[in-house]
């Protein structure tokens, strides 16, 4: 069975892809198929809080910061930490799928010699368990997590302490990411900025936050490259 499925970017990104020895990914949305038990967490938060949930509207409002997506649904800021302590113990108690084809998918970067890096907003905690748990422990030469940076996307900082860490320039970084904020962070660290469709964000959302392709997921990215191979 093919994992990797087809679509070609723009011929200028293709050849990016092919030269850029670093791969960043994020990991909430974009490796692990994790938005659906978000949503259903929040909106089971949302119920015990006598809060209006809206699928629409959370959509529209996710962002890897929590902060700034309650700040956007209007949510009282007194009640952020109650609503922390809760997803935490709702949606930590279980660990999400890879999406699809994920393994195959780094494991053949690897082999063809990228270096690959993870840069997230999630905690280190919960990021070490899931990564055991699926495992992907060991994968990533360097892990940027979102409790260890000093300022959280769409600000740089995150990819360029990835870049600090690689010791390379972050023009040689291809990041891979769900989020528009994701996409913002990559274009102004200078890195490539690349979407995919696994998370809450669509194509054009995407590509106002300046990602340079959309493919499906992370499998959908690499296959041009595996395919010419």
């Amino acid at each position: 069975m093919r994992l990797f499925r087809r679509g070609r970017p723009p011929r200028d990104v293709l050849r990016a892809l092919g030269e850029r020895p670093v791969w960043a990914f994020d990991w909430d949305g974009t490796l692990i198929d994790s938005i659906a038990r978000t949503k259903a967490t929040y909106r089971q938060i949302f119920a015990e809080l006598d809060l209006p949930f809206d699928d629409a509207l959370f959509l529209q409002h996710y962002a890897p910061d929590w902060r700034r997506m309650y700040q956007s649904m209007a949510i009282p800021e007194s009640l952020w930490p109650r609503i922390d302590r809760r997803w935490v113990e709702i949606f930590e108690t279980e660990v999400s799928d890879l999406v699809p084809g994920v393994h195959e998918a780094l494991d053949w970067l690897r082999t063809a010699g990228r270096r690959v890096a993870l840069v997230t907003a999630g905690h280190r905690d919960r990021l070490e368990l899931e990564l055991r748990a699926t495992g992907l422990a060991g994968v990533f030469e360097t892990m940027v997590y979102g409790n260890e940076v000093p300022h959280q996307k769409p600000d740089p900082a995150p990819l360029l302490m990835a870049s600090r860490y690689l010791r390379v320039a972050p023009t040689d970084i291809v990041l891979v990411a769900d989020a528009v904020d994701d996409m913002r962070m990559a274009k102004r660290a200078g890195a490539l900025p690349i979407g995919v469709l696994t998370g809450a964000a669509q194509a054009g959302t995407l590509r106002s936050g300046g990602a340079r392709w959309v493919a499906a997921d992370v499998p959908a990215v690499v296959a041009p490259l595996r395919d010419g191979a």
